[in-house]
């Protein structure tokens, strides 16, 4: 297996675990209601703390990134995830449940800026590599809900985090006996170009920046709710199931919402195929606006429909708001320097998963003051906003190319 392919296949296993995670507890939500005596939005509320250090120790972890080696970091990652996983399993409590989800959150937030890096600045296939990376990670997504769901049926909701945490101790110990050359096949502009295209694009990425916290904001929206909402506005496949009997387990119930929501994210993988085929051979700025624009009117649908129309604009939805990840991934690679590279990717995603976190509250005063409906409502302004300032960008930078081009650097050419 060559340089590039290890790459690829360490960073898509550590994507798939993150978002394991990430979307394993909603998935969970209403047996934890069950198990630890507490009403829906309280439990959503114990991984506030999860979702926050995922994203606020994003900037630190890059940094050190940046330092010790995107190697060593996906390392700690794998070996410190597993531990936190495995620590969750034995959680009775509701403070034991929300400081062991917070040590999963704070391992989570090693990946995107180490795992980024790693890709950006050693694959030459820049977008194509951050696609498949992006299927990985939505493989997270369509798996975890559906396998959490049937393995809590079966064994109880311990049994998930168990599982979990000793297959991420293991891939720990494989990747830290594999040799990866980190020496970057991408080269930044030359060292003589002035400091005002330098400033340019500082400007551009701080632009960005505001984006990214406001897509973010929209994205853990969805996660922390979509379970929860199909199981109580998509139950046919529960009645279904209840037609077979099946309603003697109470927790048939929550699988067949959980697997619905993998159906829906399944339908991501193309999006994130497709998007970073695309980002390839397109203006990134140009393709970003698409994707984000096409995905508005299906959120609101998603706030109008029930049962099997809602799954269909979900899905839709889901296609075009997880196929941009490579084009905004690409981004920032393009407006930050690779010896930077990293904590450029820190910075978005203490930005994206820290201010985003801020949605676990976000959703319950929404569910309580409204509906859950009403959740998807409130997401499309903020993408309606977020879409004026992506005009704004490509505006002010209308007079820079902005492509996923691929640069070798001089110790790779012939």
């Amino acid at each position: 297996m060559n340089n590039e392919s290890k790459i690829v296949l360490h960073t898509g296993v550590a994507h798939f675990l993150t978002h394991f995670f990430e979307i394993a507890f909603p998935a969970l939500a209403i047996p934890l209601t069950l198990s630890l005596g507490m009403d829906l939005p309280d439990v959503l509320k114990l991984g506030f703390f999860m979702y926050l250090l995922y994203g606020i120790a994003a900037l630190p972890a890059g940094f050190v990134a940046d330092r010790l080696g995107n190697r060593k970091s996906l390392v700690v990652f794998f070996v410190g995830i597993g531990v936190a996983s495995i620590i969750t399993a034995f959680a009775s409590t509701a403070r034991s449940m929300t400081l062991s989800l917070a040590l999963i959150g704070l391992f989570a937030s090693i990946y995107h800026p180490a795992g980024m890096g790693l890709i950006s600045g050693c694959v030459r296939k820049r977008g194509m590599a951050l696609g498949i990376n992006g299927v990985a990670g939505n493989a997270g997504f369509v798996i975890a809900p559906f396998a959490a769901g049937f393995i809590n049926w079966i064994a109880g909701w311990q049994a998930v985090y168990l599982i979990m945490g000793v297959l991420s101790l293991a891939w720990g110990v494989v990747l830290a006996k594999s040799a990866i050359n980190e020496s970057p096949v991408h080269r930044d502009p030359a060292p003589s170009e002035n400091s005002a295209r330098r400033n340019d694009a500082l400007k551009y990425f701080l632009v960005l920046c505001v984006i990214m916290t406001l897509s973010g904001l929209a994205y853990r929206a969805n996660t922390v709710v979509l379970p929860a909402y199909l199981e109580l506005k998509a139950d046919f496949l529960w009645n279904f199931l209840n037609s077979l009997h099946a309603s003697l387990f109470l927790e048939a119930r929550t699988m067949a919402a959980t697997f619905l929501a993998s159906i829906i994210f399944t339908v991501g993988m193309f999006g994130q195929l497709l998007g970073g085929r695309l980002a390839d051979r397109h203006d990134l700025r140009l393709l970003y606006f698409t994707f984000h624009l096409t995905s508005l009117p299906f959120v609101i649908l998603m706030g109008l429909l029930g049962q099997q129309p809602l799954i269909i604009a979900a899905g839709i939805y889901i296609f075009f708001a997880l196929g941009m990840q490579p084009i905004e991934n690409s981004l920032v690679a393009a407006f930050t320097p690779a010896r930077w590279r990293s904590t450029g990717y820190g910075i978005k995603f203490i930005l994206t998963f820290g201010v985003g976190s801020a949605a676990v509250y976000f959703a319950g005063w929404i569910q309580q003051a409204w509906s859950l409906s009403a959740v998807y409502f409130f997401m499309a302004g903020i993408i309606t906003v977020f879409l004026l300032l992506i005009l704004v960008l490509i505006r002010i930078s209308k007079d820079r190319n902005v492509t996923n081009t691929t640069l070798e650097c001089e110790e790779n050419k012939p």
